[in-house]
């Protein structure tokens, strides 16, 4: 007499539809918005408002492609599974890859923000060994709190989204009674200068995919995951609206303030609101880039497990079972990026590999809505599906490509080497006899352990 099988464990569905919101919200909303005020008063000055604008609405075109992709599928895998399904597993790892080097760049871009904001604080800080011995120390911290283990990281991050949120919204309100009017002025804008200011501004805005990520722990997914979506980016463009509004009015100097957030509460609070919110960009970027960092290993794990990259690149640690040496790889290369690289260039190249990302899913869209569902259509599809649904996917794809004709030749030139990497490495994995057999046992349903 067989034995029965065990039960599948599946994951328990957990997550509601302002669960998803609030993670969606503490998911954008990050470092990068303690900095980007300054990016873009540089670029384009009071016209940084309409840019914030743009990049919202490039957002929801991207979001409402995820809601319609979203309201198909009640299995995991966000825009991996998406673009797999319409473009085959190459697509699908290259959509993967990306996120991992989205992720690089990301964490990157925030440790070096952190060393800035407290270079402005800190004289000794603002000098190039000051400054790298503070990315190195913040490097440190969040590479070992990953190595540790899922449960140190996320509690050590439930700890930053608490601290990061409720600040912006204070100064956002409190700022309003210090406008001056003449800081809203128009002067003269080059169309490419805004077209880079929106570019920057997708990589404050971006993060809301997560949420497409974890269907199997959604109570309805394809309900509730198009309508989070939505508000998640709805409720983000209002906040950072306030938050530019009150920089542009309150600090004449904006494009030259290396930490405007905390100069603006300064004038609100004086020295004290200064060193406060110093503290919270702080530690909101720290926690931005341990959450970079977690993602873009994790991501290094599953593909590993799949054999699309060398699986010594994503194993487990026998003790921590985390993936101590994606973890050491990618914290490394992103505290040497972070020293070499200035921010905004860091920042542009993580929003470009977030835009191809975008633009896999904006295609995947299309071609979905042409053919038949891959699922049954869930009740959330019915504002996303259609003619109307297949404009806006269009109209969102051509504005991604604008957006990436603003990115500068060295940007490009670290983004395709960065491709190409993943292609050669994807390639060897393809045309190893190892790789090819342990795929061909999984087809079949066997095991190879």
């Amino acid at each position: 007499m067989s034995a029965q099988a065990p039960p599948a464990i599946v994951p328990i569905r957990h997550l509601g539809r302002f669960r998803l919101v609030a993670v969606g919200i503490t998911s954008v909303i990050g470092g990068g918005i303690f900095i980007m005020p300054a990016e873009v008063a540089e670029l384009v000055g009071p016209a940084g408002i309409f840019a914030y604008v743009v990049a919202g609405l490039v957002a929801l075109g991207v979001g409402l492609a995820l809601a319609s992709l979203a309201s198909r599928y009640e299995t995991s895998g966000g825009p991996y599974l998406y673009v797999h399904r319409a473009f085959g597993e190459f697509a699908g790892f290259q959509v993967g890859w990306l996120f991992c080097l989205a992720r690089l760049t990301a964490m990157a871009s925030l440790v070096n923000g952190f060393a800035r904001y407290l270079g402005a604080l800190l004289p000794w800080a603002a000098d190039p060994p000051g400054r790298a011995a503070l990315i190195a120390a913040c490097s440190a911290l969040i590479i070992t709190i990953n190595m540790i283990g899922i449960r140190q990281t996320s509690g050590a991050t439930n700890l930053f989204a608490i601290a990061k949120v409720l600040p912006l919204v204070m100064l956002g309100v409190g700022g309003l009674f210090f406008l001056q009017a003449e800081s809203f002025t128009p002067v003269p804008v080059a169309p490419m200068s805004f077209l880079r200011a929106v570019l920057l501004l997708i990589f404050v805005f971006s993060g809301f995919e997560i949420l497409t990520v974890p269907a199997e722990e959604s109570l309805q997914p394809r309900r509730d995951m198009p309508f989070a979506l939505i508000a998640t980016i709805l409720t983000v463009c209002a906040i950072y609206l306030l938050v530019h509004t009150v920089a542009t009015g309150m600090l004449p100097g904006l494009a030259s303030d290396q930490a405007p957030l905390a100069t603006a509460a300064g004038i609100m609070a004086g020295s004290s609101g200064r060193y406060a919110m110093t503290a919270v960009a702080a530690t909101s970027m720290a926690g931005c880039a341990l959450i970079s960092l977690v993602g873009g290993t994790r991501l290094m794990y599953a593909m590993s497990s799949a054999r699309q990259i060398p699986r010594w690149m994503g194993s487990l640690h026998a003790a921590w079972r985390t993936p101590v040496r994606a973890t050491l790889l990618m914290g490394v290369i992103g505290t040497a990026l972070a020293i070499a690289s200035a921010y905004n260039t860091l920042a542009a190249i993580s929003s470009g590999t977030r835009l191809l990302v975008y633009l896999a899913c904006c295609l995947a869209c299309l071609r979905e809505s042409r053919g038949a569902w891959s699922e049954e259509p869930g009740p959330g599809s019915a504002a996303t599906a259609g003619a109307g649904g297949r404009i806006m996917a269009a109209l969102t794809a051509v504005a991604i490509v604008a957006l990436l004709c603003a990115l500068r030749r060295d940007e490009i030139i670290g983004g395709v080497s960065g491709i190409a990497l993943g292609t050669v490495l994807y390639s060897g994995m393809w045309l190893s006899t190892g790789a090819r057999r342990g795929r061909a046992v999984e087809a079949a349903g066997g095991t190879t352990q």
